[in-house]
């Protein structure tokens, strides 16, 4: 008799666990609260427009790099195009300079000397560090709970012609990496490229290695219709969710989860219960504090997070597409501007016209990601009018900005969007309303080998999500959905299987 695994939400950790826990005999059951599969993986609609909430490029999206074989085995790659961006990001400046990141490196490595010769030593560290990690791949192995000093043994090996490269980057921020070049120019951008010199710079790094190997590229159709080929994955596969469905407890019987009390009252038995969802709500709410470790206790006290974000979306009458990068062009502001309760020098313009899906022919969707204070947003959701005056304000602050550098832009607006880090949090319930998890560096990977699933006192009880896997994100997600069914076939005893639709 096949066991019941119930998974409580249907993001792509959730439906990552479904489909892995099918593939291993289990009868699964997803509820999810939301309507639509995919958590943060998500977009919507508006007056014919598409606004992606989500993946800006994809770890693993080329045949032969390690998480390949995940979306494959989850059935969102097979017969999906993707678009490889030829520039991650641009940086201008007041003089008008314009600093391209290519994602070809002998290309970038060329345009930054042009900028500054006398930097040639710094660039070539630069892109010789990025051409050497461009051959890096996530391992695929156990869960890290699993891992014996064999498999440790097999997985350093395999990290050893890198592990140089991974520490020297591991230990520099991006203010760091900037501080490294002569030229005030290059200095600065290099630092604010990811709009937080405070963020590790393997997170540049990582990006355009892979990218130079078109193995991080867009999925076409968008993050919604990514997490559905996953959905469709599961419920093919034999697996079930039920949609509008709010977990509100994880029921407990001497000392072990033996299912979940749903927020209309209804109980639903299980021999496992996974919780897919935001990891503080789940300790604290769904477990009522009776279970936090000494590790997940430390990490919500001192954990660094990502910033939330402010996403403000425009579909415009307006072909964009001769300016298309993956994360846009961060303009340098004459004087700053006040923006979810920080303070921006920099203001960041993005296009999605590289994916045909997201607006009508010959118009555009443009977006602005804008870095938030939780704090501030906080103070505001208890009063709806001041809410509300504040979205509209930072709307007309990033038409105005927009308008500055592309005239004629508020006269053919058609359609307009803001969500908040409030927005982020009532979605999915994710702490501070963060689109990413922790941030990770030298000295928290050196701390936190790996943030456990299981929970003290309660057997049969797993979180799997990307607050498991940091920095999290979709790849991160993904990774935690297999992990976690491993633990349950390491539970039951049984080999863990995967196959590929």
């Amino acid at each position: 008799m096949e066991k019941k695994v119930v998974i409580i939400g249907a993001g792509i950790a959730g439906l990552s666990a479904g489909c892995y826990a099918r593939m291993n005999g289990y009868d699964v059951e997803i509820h999810e609260a939301q309507r639509l599969p995919g958590g943060l993986c998500t977009a919507w609609k508006r007056n014919g427009y598409v606004v992606d909430g989500c993946i800006h490029w994809l770890m693993g999206s080329r045949p032969g790099t390690g998480f390949y074989q995940i979306w494959e085995e989850l059935g969102a790659v097979q017969g999906r195009s993707m678009f490889d961006h030829d520039i991650f990001a641009s940086y201008k400046s007041l003089d008008g300079r314009t600093l391209h990141f290519y994602t070809d490196i002998d290309r970038l490595e060329e345009h930054l000397k042009q900028f500054s010769p006398p930097d040639t030593a710094a660039i070539q560290e630069l892109c010789g560090l990025t051409r050497r990690l461009a051959g890096f791949s996530f391992p695929l192995g156990k869960a890290p709970e699993l891992m014996g000093l064999f498999d440790g043994i097999r997985l350093m090996a395999g990290l050893r012609p890198y592990m140089k490269d991974l520490m020297a980057g591991g230990r520099l921020t991006m203010g760091d990496l900037g501080a490294r070049f002569k030229d005030p120019f290059l200095s600065t951008a290099i630092a604010n490229v990811t709009f937080d010199p405070r963020m590790p710079a393997m997170a540049l790094i990582m990006t355009l290695a892979p990218m130079s190997q078109r193995a991080a590229g867009f999925p076409i159709g968008g993050s919604l219709e990514f997490a559905r080929a996953i959905e469709r994955r599961f419920t093919q596969l034999g697996g079930r969710i039920i949609y509008q469905s709010r977990v509100e407890k994880v029921l407990e019987r001497a000392g072990s989860a033996v299912g979940v009390r749903l927020s209309g009252g209804e109980e639903v038995s299980a021999d496992y219960v996974i919780s897919a969802s935001d990891m503080r709500a789940t300790l604290y709410s769904l477990l009522d504090g009776n279970h936090v470790s000494p590790l997940h206790r430390q990490l919500f006290e001192s954990g660094r997070l990502y910033s939330p974000v402010v996403l403000v979306s425009f579909g415009v009458d307006m072909d964009f597409s001769d300016q298309i990068s993956c994360l846009g062009t961060a303009y340098e502001l004459e004087q700053p501007i006040q923006i979810g309760g920080r303070s921006h020098s920099l203001f960041g313009i993005k296009n999605y016209c590289f994916d045909p899906s997201l607006a009508p022919a010959g118009k555009s969707v443009v977006g602005c990601y804008i870095p938030a204070d939780w704090s501030h947003w906080e103070r505001l959701i208890a009063d709806p009018n001041a809410y509300t005056a504040e979205k509209e304000k930072i709307a007309a602050i990033c038409q105005e900005q927009i308008e500055l550098r592309h005239p004629g832009f508020t006269s053919r607006i058609e359609m307009r969007d803001v969500v908040t880090p409030h927005t982020f949090e009532r979605y999915t319930g994710n702490w501070k309303g963060s689109f990413m998890t922790w941030m990770l560096s030298s000295e928290f990977q050196r701390k936190y080998r790996y943030i456990p699933k299981a929970v003290p006192g309660l057997s049969g009880f797993y979180q799997a999500s990307m607050w498991t896997n940091p920095p999290g994100g979709v790849p991160g997600a993904a990774a935690a959905g297999r992990e976690v069914v491993q633990l349950l076939c390491h539970a039951d005893r049984k080999r863990f299987v995967t196959s590929k639709p």
